[in-house]
Formats: C-alpha cells, structure tokens, sequence
C-alpha cells in the first residue's frame, strides 16, 4: 500500500463531557470527542494487520518527500497532534495526511486517553471526496473506524481541514462547526 495510513481517534463528545452527561459512552470521530467510558486499550495497531507495514514488518513511517501524484497540497501532508485537556484528563490526537486524489484514504486519525477505569484507543481514516483549491481546503468523507472495538469507537461525520494562517491545521465537523486545532509534529 503505497498510502499512508492518517490516524485521527476520538473518544465521547465534548459537548457530553462538558454538560455533565455521559451519553452512551461510545468514541466518535468527531474533532473534539474526548473520552469514552471503559474502552479498553489496544496494542500496537500497526501489528494487527491494519496499518501499513513495510517489507520488513515494520510500521510504515510518513517521508519527508510526499509522492507527486495526488491533489493535497503539500503544506497539509504529514503528522499534526493535540491535546484536550478536560474533567477526565488528557486525551491526544494525532493526524495524519497523505496524498492521494478524490476517493482515496488520505486521512487517519488516533485517539487516545483515559476512559472510566482504563484507557481507549481508536483509529480512524477517511476519504478525500472533492479536490481541493491550490491552498486547500480538504473536504473529507465519514470516518471509518480500522482500530478499536466498535462499542466504543464509532465513525464520525464528513469532516473539513484548513491549514490557517499561523501555520496550525484546524479539523472542523461539517454537520455540527465544532472545531479542533493541530499543530504540525
């Protein structure tokens, strides 16, 4: 697989968290999730078979030189991580962009963080589903969950990236506007 896998994980809404709700406990891609209740922890996803690995069995890294076919401008491909710092404690995210054009995986997503009495653990990918300007931005497909149990990962909505002008890349859903800010790793 010449792609890159994009992880981007989530756990329970934020909206939930902060209003004091629980919900349902299940992790969504949603850009600002954050936790979900009792989900446990998987091991290395790259030695599941659903992450990229290179001849060697080793997990594929992101180059420092993408490949020169696809439409994603260059300043959004690679790694961009943050933080959500909340009641439950602090959940991470990393993103991963590669290029591709319109239908292929370009996005991945890993969610991690504490949840009840454990952690979770989710990856996300999604499509690109239109070609984006010569600046962006990325409109991308519904998530999909290739890691983590689907009791407590679940998919998330279209999504849209923007690089912004101070160099951080934001996510934004695009059926609710909530937003969630990466800076580049």
């Amino acid at each position: 697989m010449v792609a890159l896998v994009v992880a981007l994980g989530a756990g329970g809404s934020v909206y939930a968290l902060m209003s004091g709700d629980d919900g349902d406990n299940r992790a969504g891609d949603d850009p600002t999730n954050t936790a979900t209740a009792g989900a446990p922890r998987d091991p290395d996803p790259s030695t599941d078979g659903s992450a990229p690995t290179t001849e060697a069995g080793q997990p594929a890294t992101p180059t420092s030189s993408p490949p020169q076919d696809g439409t994603i401008p260059t300043a959004y491909l690679g790694t961009w991580a943050t933080t959500i710092d909340n009641a439950s404690g602090v959940h991470t995210r990393r993103l991963t962009i590669q290029q591709g054009d319109v239908g292929d995986t370009v996005l991945s997503l890993t969610a991690d963080g504490p949840a009840g009495n454990g952690t979770y653990h989710c990856v996300f990918e999604a499509d690109l589903s239109n070609a984006p300007g010569s600046d962006g931005p990325l409109d991308l497909g519904p998530s999909t969950v290739t890691v983590g149990p689907a009791a407590t990962c679940t998919p998330g909505e279209p999504t849209q990236v923007t690089l912004l002008p101070n160099g951080t890349l934001e996510r934004t859903s695009t059926s609710t506007g909530e937003t969630l800010t990466y800076r580049r790793r």
